[in-house]
């Protein structure tokens, strides 16, 4: 269940806009489920026609005064007051929650959706039951949408009745959040990702994305080492992620971002020291000057790509080598070694997962890069895109310095870059073959835990990522897997000899349904409401 949370300011022009059909001719027989009054049926606006908007005259300007009566009275502007002038505020009085339902979820009933509505509004503080004075509100049934979800529109004036004063709610994105979580428990509803400070980057605009799309349509699709056709701030992501990852300093992570068409521009300060980056996708430009179009890493990109976050990997010198190189197929052996030791850590101490989890992106990252080829766009390359928000830190936070399991991992992450390029073939495919069998069953670890904490984005990412890396090693799985040697520090004796892993996580990770999370309800029961209001 998702619901978005839109402020705006002509209460009546909204409640025409939810009786009509729509921008797109998305609507269908819009319905009155819901409303402060208590009598949905008493609001529902009159018809004079077999059609879905064939309404009587004036029936849905009747509905709209009301609904915005409380305004009116107060004298309340129907548009934005200029900055500076009286009645301004950044955000307007009328609050708009468009909620709906996953495709696959089917339709709810309207008595369901009344108490839904009912209970968003209650949770945010606009209409809480036994309130008269209340802000006026109705919930508006629209059907299914053009992607097949049932859904409903709240519009509500932040208006009390009783005095006349705006209302404020506190922290109505999180109430609605709360209240969605509920009933996803109580109907059994798909969970829906949640607002996870620990899974959020900026994401690409509706203009990027379509952008892209024309741009993918006429034979360009971007950057060759990152997702095909995907928008240029999640094109620089995918290649500054990886490219640190294998690169051995900054001078080297610099040369390799600008040789795939990535523009660099470093800001110095007055003695000459780097203390901030802007970075351009070649071709990306603006459709006014021509000229490209820079994004502030930390800023659109996300925090670990600002310039001290992705240097600090580079800030203690490399081990001097004190043994030959090894083989390829030797390296990918130890990587399975330094994979399996971790996921028994992280079994042991869950708080290592974090931790964990970065520096597995690091590895799946870094072999990517020498085992997808040229393009980067296989199972790995997914793998690892996949991964991304399952291992991020919450808010831009400083991550805790990679230790014991961790700085392993990191470890095997650079030893697999220094390879550089793997064929696949021989020893290389049975060690790879291995090597995927360890990193799913790690990556299926962590989404235990991070359903555990209820962290939909995260789990569903690290799932999705184990999916890719099973697809690697099915593609190098040989007749039959050599068991790997254990680690000296408490890995398992040997990796699963089939493509399955043998974790025991729960069922509902292992074939990727969703679990039940609470006590068992029917369709359309009410969930217990919480009596602690945060």
């Amino acid at each position: 269940m998702i619901g978005k949370v839109i402020k705006g300011w002509d209460g009546e022009r909204l409640v025409r806009y939810l009786f009509s059909e729509g921008k797109y001719n998305e609507h269908t027989n819009p319905t009155v489920v819901a409303a402060w009054q208590g009598d949905p049926d008493a609001l529902q606006p009159l018809r004079d026609g077999p059609g879905d908007f064939d309404f009587a005259p004036d029936e849905i300007g009747k509905l709209a005064r009301h609904v915005n009566a409380a305004a009116t009275a107060a004298g309340l502007p129907s548009s934005q007051p200029e900055p500076g002038s009286p009645g301004y505020t950044k955000h307007g009085y009328v609050w708009h929650l468009p909620v709906a339902i996953e495709a696959t979820d089917g339709q709810l009933d309207a008595k369901t959706w009344r108490r839904i509505a009912e209970d968003m509004l209650a949770e945010t503080g606009i209409a809480v039951p036994g309130d008269a004075g209340a802000c006026r509100w109705i919930a508006v049934h629209h059907g299914t949408s053009v992607g097949g979800n049932d859904h409903i529109h709240i519009a509500a004036v932040l208006v009390r009745q009783d005095t006349g004063k705006r209302f404020y709610p506190s922290n109505d994105f999180k109430a609605v959040r709360r209240v969605a979580r509920r009933w996803e428990k109580a109907l059994g509803l798909r969970f829906t990702a949640d607002p996870d400070a620990f899974a959020q980057t900026p994401t690409a605009t509706r203009g990027e994305q379509e952008k892209a799309t024309r741009r993918a349509n006429e034979g360009d699709e971007g950057m060759l080492r990152a997702e095909a056709g995907a928008a240029a701030r999640v094109q620089l992501r995918q290649v500054i992620l990886e490219e640190a990852a294998i690169a051995g300093g900054p001078e080297e992570f610099i040369d390799r971002l600008q040789a795939h068409g990535v523009l660099v521009e470093l800001v110095r300060d007055d003695s000459g020291r780097v203390r901030g980056w802007s970075v351009a996708a070649a071709g990306d430009v603006s459709a006014k000057t021509g000229k490209p179009i820079w994004f502030a890493p930390s800023r659109h990109l996300g925090a670990d790509t600002s310039w001290p976050r992705i240097t600090a990997r580079w800030q203690r010198p490399p081990r001097a080598r004190t043994t030959p190189p090894r083989q390829p197929h030797e390296v990918l052996a130890g990587a399975t070694e330094a994979v399996q030791s971790a996921t028994a850590t992280v079994r042991q101490s869950p708080d290592q997962i974090r931790p964990v989890a970065r520096e597995l992106q690091e590895v799946v990252t870094a072999w990517a890069a020498v085992a997808d080829g040229t393009e980067r766009r296989g199972p790995l390359s997914r793998a690892a895109w996949a991964l991304d928000p399952a291992t991020r830190t919450a808010r831009g936070l400083s991550p805790v310095p990679a230790a014991g399991a961790a700085a392993t991992l990191r470890a095997a992450s650079r030893e697999i870059a220094e390879v550089r390029l793997l064929s696949g073939r021989g020893r290389q495919r049975d060690a790879s073959a291995q090597l995927a069998v360890a990193v799913a069953e790690l990556l299926l670890e962590i989404a235990a835990w991070h359903q555990t904490h209820e962290r939909t984005t995260a789990m569903r990412s690290a799932e999705t990522a184990a999916e890719h890396v099973r697809a690697h090693g099915a593609e190098s799985r040989p007749a039959a897997l050599v068991p790997v040697t254990a680690s000296a520090d408490g890995g398992h004796a040997s990796s699963p000899t089939t493509h399955q892993t043998a974790t025991p996580v729960p069922q509902q990770i292992e074939s990727g349904r969703r679990p039940e999370a609470g006590p068992e309800t029917r369709r359309g029961e009410l969930p217990q409401k919480r009596k602690d209001r945060r």
